[in-house]
């Protein structure tokens, strides 16, 4: 999956005119803050954690990683299991079996700061299928298959998020990352266009269907809007934070379903 880095904010970015005249610009330096992506994959069983902080925009340092933190999990049942500091910025715990449609607690503790955040595992919800439909060339776009997500979708709100594997390797672009819900087919069967791109006979396709809760879905879509210029700020902003404490980043939790299609004629 893509992995999108808003460590900071830029005022205003003007490019040299065609008349080769230079606009300066005052951007003030800010304090670096504390950048928290966390997350716990439900299928692989494992909670990771890194931990940096943000750089100014014209520095020449790299991200910096910190160690020696103290980063737990909570479940629904209130068992606290701590993550193992990997030396690098990073900690993992492996092995850590779900509690579907319960909340999750995560606590980390750096610098004498303690930060917690929250999310719900919610339910993994089944792709029934993947079908395709051949779209002829027309003077716009070659011709290839569409891909379809078949989704029956359970009542109540449901919050999806499909990444893709092509020929053995996950699509990263922005374009790639595809995220709905359920506001117009509550309740009922979906048939999801795949629109990015069009596939060849003999191609492999991967669909994984994440299941979010409102919170991530939130979260993630607000990141993709920035990433695609989507904001209607003048300027790219930072999505919406739910640590306790000021910082960036995001706490997730998720299941996903997994289908795989061969494209044929």
């Amino acid at each position: 999956m893509k992995k999108l880095y808003f460590l900071f904010t830029i005022s205003f970015l003007v490019l040299i005119s065609s008349c080769q005249k230079v606009i300066d610009l005052e951007v003030t330096d800010t304090e670096p803050k504390l950048v928290i992506e966390a997350k716990y994959d439900a299928v692989k069983e494992e909670v990771f954690v890194r931990l940096s902080k943000s750089i100014n925009v014209f520095s020449n340092d790299g991200y910096t990683t910190l160690t020696g933190a103290s980063v737990e999990i909570t479940d629904g049942n209130g068992v606290v299991t701590p993550l193992v500091d990997q030396a690098d910025g990073t900690y993992l715990l492996e092995n850590y079996s779900p509690i579907y449609s319960a909340e999750y607690a995560m606590k980390v503790t750096v610098d004498g700061e303690t930060y917690e955040a929250s999310d719900v595992l919610q339910p993994v919800v089944p792709l029934d299928s993947l079908t395709t439909e051949f779209q002829p060339q027309t003077p716009f776009f070659d011709a290839g298959y569409v891909v379809y997500m078949n989704v029956t979708d359970p009542v109540g709100d449901n919050y999806y998020r499909a990444i893709k594997k092509i020929n053995g390797e996950y699509k990263r672009e922005l374009g790639d990352q595809f995220m709905f819900d359920d506001d117009f087919t509550e309740g009922n069967i979906q048939k999801v266009p795949l629109f990015s791109e069009l596939y060849q006979v003999g191609d492999t396709v991967q669909i994984d269907l994440l299941s979010y809760s409102e919170k991530s879905y939130t979260y993630f879509s607000e990141l993709r809007a920035i990433a695609g210029g989507g904001s209607s700020s003048a300027a790219p902003a930072n999505p919406t934070s739910y640590w306790s404490k000021e910082c960036l980043g995001h706490f997730s939790v998720f299941g996903y379903d997994t289908k795989v299609i061969v494209i044929e004629e």
